[in-house]
C-alpha cells in the first residue's frame, strides 16, 4: 500500500477493488423476509376468495359477544344465588316457593287458584 494521504483506507477483510459484503444477521434476514413471504401469501388467498382476515375479525367480535353473554350469566347466577339465600334454611322455604311458583301439592292437599284482580 502507499502512503498517499488522499487514498481512502478499505476496511478490513476487503480487497482493493473489491466492495465489502454486508453482513446480516439471521434474525434481520428473518425478520425482513416475513413480510415478503405473508403478503403474497394473504394477496393470492384474497383474490382466490378464501380472505384470511375475515375469520379474525369474525373471532373478535364472537369473542366480544362470549363475553357480554359470560357478564350477563355471571348477573343472573348472583340474582339466583340471592334468591337462594333468601329462602331461609331447610326445607320450609324451598317447599313454599314449589307451591307458589310450580302449583306443587302435598299428596291429599287441595289447591285452589284464586286469579289477581288486575
Amino acid at each position: 500500500m502507499s502512503d498517499d494521504p488522499t487514498r481512502r483506507r478499505q476496511p478490513r477483510g476487503t480487497k482493493e477493488g473489491k466492495p465489502s459484503r454486508l453482513r446480516l444477521s439471521p434474525r434481520t434476514i428473518w425478520l425482513a423476509g416475513v413480510p415478503f413471504v405473508m403478503l403474497p401469501l394473504f394477496i393470492g388467498l384474497y383474490l382466490l376468495g378464501q380472505n384470511p382476515i375475515e375469520p379474525l375479525i369474525e373471532a373478535l367480535a364472537n369473542e366480544d359477544r362470549l363475553e357480554r353473554q359470560i357478564e350477563e350469566l355471571n348477573r343472573e347466577n348472583s340474582e339466583l344465588q340471592r334468591d337462594i339465600d333468601g329462602l331461609g334454611p331447610g326445607q320450609f322455604g324451598i317447599e313454599k316457593r314449589a307451591r307458589e311458583r310450580l302449583g306443587w301439592s302435598k299428596p291429599g292437599e287441595v289447591v285452589i287458584h284464586v286469579p289477581d284482580k288486575r
